[in-house]
């Protein structure tokens, strides 16, 4: 089998066909006297679904031969990827969420590509492309440095783990097409939420021998207000901890010394998304109150909230960051709170 598609699945209901189709439906004019459950297999991981999606995920395993699922628990995305990927039988794993589209021609364009690499000599483990939201399917949603088609190993590698290191172009996981032989870290144990795609990606390219970029859109990304993302959770910063901590590990090993400063400034970053998250949430002000504090005490947010943010850092965390640098942050914070919940009262209000 070339390719396994895994998909994690918690509470994707609403757009869950939309995304199964997607990879069901995949052309397979690369796939010459090989049937489709032979040319690439979908795994879905049900990963602790409160709504339909676990009947969803049985009736498309029921139908369609290649297709297949994994019932678990709330494990987190990465331990579910990480089932996934070890449950795979492809030779190149491709990661998808729930609420993704792929492109229908992506494994055909991937396909010929790996060809290509093989038939040179010079196949890479780690092959990188570009997804696009759904609203703008023709722009890539980053901006990047490398030279399509270009395989980079050895010192030039170092241009890979460079880019993880300035920003957040290249830590999705949907971005990429990874050689089943570096894929599984195991660890399922680990509950990794937020963060867990530059927890692999650091990973994979420390594993790999070689990384491409592929300059073409295979992927469709949906930004949705709902996501798990944007909502606020303790274990956000948790989590963080847990992934820069294996940013760190890898760039010691790497020897990107010249890259620590702006990876505390995104640091820095990860601690005022943390707080804008909590502000603008839906929770009670006492809730808010005690959280913040909470948040504010923590070794992790004390170390790194005072560095500069990056240069690329988005406006509402550059404009949460006026509040958190004056001498009383707490309270100009709680009062932006308060603020803000008054507005969406009057909108609901004249709604």
């Amino acid at each position: 089998m070339i390719f396994s598609i895994v998909i994690p699945i918690c509470n994707g209901e609403q757009f869950l066909h939309e995304c199964i189709d997607s990879a069901i439906s995949q052309d397979l004019s690369f796939a010459e006297n090989m049937g489709k459950e032979d040319a690439y297999e979908v795994i879905l991981i049900e990963n602790g679904s409160k709504d339909s999606s676990p009947s969803i995920c049985d009736e498309f395993a029921e139908k369609y031969e290649n297709v297949s699922v994994i019932h678990k628990g709330k494990i987190g995305l990465y331990s579910a990827r990480q089932v996934g990927i070890k449950a795979a039988k492809g030779d190149w794993i491709l990661a998808m969420d729930a609420d993704d589209r792929l492109h229908q021609k992506a494994l055909a364009r991937l396909f010929c590509e790996i060809r290509k690499f093989e038939e040179a000599g010079e196949l890479p483990e780690f092959i990188l492309f570009d997804a696009a939201g759904m609203g703008r399917p023709s722009t890539p949603l980053s901006k990047r440095v490398f030279e399509a088609g270009k395989v980079y190993s050895g010192s030039e590698l170092d241009i890979f783990k460079k880019s993880l290191c300035m920003d957040d172009s290249i830590n999705a996981m949907w971005t990429k097409c990874i050689k089943r032989d570096i894929a599984y870290l195991g660890n399922t144990d680990l509950y990794l939420n937020y963060g867990e795609d530059l927890y692999q990606t650091a990973e994979y390219l420390d594993r790999a021998s070689a990384a491409v970029y592929i300059g073409e859109i295979l992927y469709y990304y949906r930004e949705d207000a709902s996501s798990l993302s944007s909502t606020y959770s303790e274990v956000y910063v948790d989590n963080q901890k847990i992934t820069w901590g294996k940013v760190d590990e890898m760039v010691e090993k790497w020897h990107l010394t010249e890259q620590v400063d702006q990876i505390n400034r995104r640091k820095a970053l990860t601690c005022t998304i943390a707080v804008t998250k909590l502000i603008y949430s839906g929770m009670s002000f006492s809730e808010k109150k005690y959280k913040l504090g909470k948040l504010m005490e923590d070794e992790f947010y004390k170390k790194y909230y005072s560095y500069e943010l990056p240069d690329w850092a988005p406006e509402e965390s550059l404009y949460v960051r006026k509040f958190e640098i004056l001498p009383n942050p707490t309270r100009a914070l709680l009062g932006e709170a308060v603020k803000t919940g008054i507005k969406n009262w009057i909108k609901g209000r004249v709604r």
